[in-house]
């Protein structure tokens, strides 16, 4: 073979090995970007606060009967004001009667005042005495509470039963909380979400 022929050979064998190199590292590109996603998180979301109150969108049906089974599942009054009926799962959580054999915190109100904390988190409290005005600042517990005047809730996920109240106030930062009363019929300002309040029958 000439010499002239042997740099040509080599220069063709070259570029076609600069192809089929060049082809590979396109294939494997591809393949690894066709596996990719993007996703622009809200780093507002990664909290559990966040996680608790992100809910799906309120139905455009403003129908009363839509109205009246939104009321239901959430424990909110309906468009009529009637009270709102709680399911039985809730109902069964609301009784008082299912909690005192489990209580893990006896605590009796002084002057009046009282604060369920977080070092009550997931437990069962039954507090008790001459309750003006209790605040829950615990979070995941089961709180047993007498008549009082006025209920204050900024933790989340707890189960509140009264035996009756003056006004049940949910702070904004308050979220998934289930709160009943035996008797009477208080008045509530929930500002948080997905927050539930019942009666209990």
């Amino acid at each position: 073979m000439s010499t002239a022929h042997r740099v040509v050979h080599r220069k063709t064998h070259h570029k076609t090995r600069r192809i089929v190199v060049l082809a590979l590292s396109l294939l494997v590109v591809g393949t690894a970007l066709a596996g990719c996603s993007v996703r622009v998180a809200d780093p507002a979301a990664a909290t559990p606060e966040a996680a608790i109150s992100t809910s799906a969108p309120a139905s455009s049906d403003s129908s009363p009967s839509k109205n009246a089974e939104n009321a239901e599942n959430t424990g909110a009054p309906d468009a009529t004001g009637a009270a709102p009926v709680a399911d039985d799962e809730r109902m069964a959580r609301l009784q008082r009667s299912r909690w005192t054999g489990s209580v893990t915190q006896h605590v009796v109100c002084a002057d009046g005042e009282y604060t369920v904390d977080r070092n009550a988190d997931a437990l069962v409290v039954e507090v008790t005495g001459d309750c003006r005005e209790i605040k829950i600042i615990a979070s995941g517990a089961t709180v047993l509470l007498p008549e009082v005047d006025e209920l204050t809730v900024e933790g989340d996920g707890n189960i509140m039963i009264l035996a009756s109240a003056r006004q049940v106030s949910i702070d904004a930062q308050a979220d998934a909380n289930l709160i009943g009363w035996e008797n009477g019929t208080p008045a509530v300002k929930d500002a948080g979400t997905l927050n539930a309040t019942t009666p209990i029958s």
